[in-house]
């Protein structure tokens, strides 16, 4: 009955452990609706990364096969997989710890006698709640909440190069205009130069052509500049090796009105990699919570040993084995700082989880708004402006040189329509970069997962 004592003290020990480390986990915020709780890769266009050496020229599919392949970014994010890849080894052993070895060696002396004993032991830990499974639950939760990260990154790289793609386009049409305006710049020259070797105008009109063909110029050098900087920096986000050139080519889709924003909102939740994230962090900190729990239970070793008693009187030898049974008692430390931490942790992630949804729902209605209105100033001056601006240089040079008007009104109205030009390509630059910020906040392609644009 005594002997039977300590087993039935563990017994009851970790029956009281299991009462507290088993308490029912604290009510959190509903899981986000339509929100998934699993891995989804982003949207890629089909195809292989292409060979910068073979060609320079290239599609915008191909630059986003390429980004997300070779994006510095996108390749450390990979690596940081590796960290949890770690984890799941780790917790793919079984046994909290190696098994333990001991020898004892002494002698034994009675009166002039004297004989060797000796004793072999072998312990090992062991984890009786459940917890290599919850361990290995808990690491393949962290290291999905991982790659959904890299998913986010990924994502943000599609948008960011879409952003340059176009930006490229316009740049390389903000030049093409200014070169027009150079060489129209420079025509006017010409011809108040002629006019002035004939006597038929005063000097100082060629101080005015000058300065309006110095300010086109530096239109150009702007717009010059704009294409290289955007063409570095869409050189270095890729990963495009140096050396090698690269020339985006293709162009630029409509100009289309934002759809529904219900239709946007269902579509943000499906897709958006960020909501996705959280909601694996979540389940992430709570199998955390599980195994911090079960990890209150005490650990107990079991251990088998042999000895052996020298006899050095007329007695025999004797030999022993023994079954042992180690239980640590959980009074003080039941694992309640790692449960607390857990438990924080969870908290914070379904926060983070809230946050994320309603920072990325402001930011879409906002995005929506403004791309509509970006779309009517590009409509205000492609039907109004656009159109006849080859068609009124045109007929500013012709009546400069009939004399109808003079230097000063040309200097004028070519700068008006050097200005109206600016606006429209700017007002297309801000549609199209809204079009990309908007794009990056549904998480997929804008025009191929949304109903049409609203009217």
């Amino acid at each position: 009955m005594f002997a039977a004592s300590p087993l039935l003290l563990g017994a009851a020990l970790l029956t009281a452990c299991a009462a507290t480390a088993e308490r029912p986990p604290a009510t959190g915020a509903p899981t986000t609706p339509n929100v998934p709780a699993e891995l989804t890769e982003p949207w890629l266009p089909p195809g292989e990364p292409v060979d910068p050496t073979a060609s320079a020229a290239v599609t915008l599919n191909q630059l986003l096969v390429y980004a997300d392949a070779n994006a510095p970014i996108v390749q450390t994010a990979r690596a940081r997989v590796g960290l949890a890849d770690a984890r799941v080894t780790a917790a793919s052993i079984t046994v909290p710890a190696n098994p333990q070895v001991s020898v004892g060696v002494g002698q034994r002396t009675v009166g002039d006698a004297s004989g060797v004993e000796y004793e072999i032991g072998l312990q090992q830990q062991l984890e009786i709640a459940g917890q290599p499974g919850l361990r290995q639950d808990a690491a393949q939760a962290t290291r999905r909440a991982r790659q959904a990260r890299v998913n986010e990154v990924r994502w943000a790289i599609h948008v960011e190069v879409h952003r340059l793609y176009v930006g490229l386009l316009l740049a390389a049409e903000r030049r093409a205009q200014a070169e027009r305006f150079v060489a129209f710049a420079e025509s006017l020259r010409e011809i108040a130069s002629r006019q002035v070797e004939a006597g038929e105008s005063p000097p100082l009109i060629l101080l005015v052509a000058d300065a309006d063909l110095a300010q086109t110029r530096e239109v150009l050098i702007e717009a010059t500049q704009l294409h290289q900087v955007l063409l570095a920096r869409l050189t270095a986000t890729i990963g495009w090796p140096p050396g090698h050139p690269l020339q985006p080519t293709g162009g630029l889709p409509p100009i289309r009105r934002a759809p529904q924003l219900a239709a946007l909102l269902d579509t943000m939740a499906t897709h958006h990699p960020s909501l996705r994230t959280r909601e694996l962090a979540l389940l992430a900190s709570e199998a955390r919570v599980a195994l911090e729990r079960r990890d209150a239970w005490p650990d107990p070793t079991l251990g088998v040993s042999y000895g052996h008693e020298a006899a050095p009187g007329p007695d025999p030898e004797a030999n022993i084995w023994m079954l042992s049974l180690t239980v640590p008692i959980p009074l003080a430390r039941r694992n309640q700082g790692e449960i607390a931490q857990a438990e924080a942790q969870r908290r914070v992630a379904d926060r983070q989880r809230a946050e994320t949804l309603a920072q990325l729902r402001g930011d879409l209605t906002q995005a929506a708004t403004a791309l509509n209105a970006a779309a009517d100033r590009v409509e205000l001056y492609a039907t109004r402006v656009m159109p006849r601006l080859e068609q009124n240089l045109n007929l500013l040079q012709r009546a400069y040189e009939l004399g109808e008007v003079d230097v000063h009104q040309v200097s004028q109205t070519r700068q008006r329509l050097l200005d109206a030009t600016r606006r429209y390509i700017d007002a297309r630059v801000a549609y199209y970069d809204t079009a990309a910020t908007l794009e990056g906040l549904i998480g997929t392609e804008l025009w191929t997962a949304t109903p049409e644009a609203s009217p």
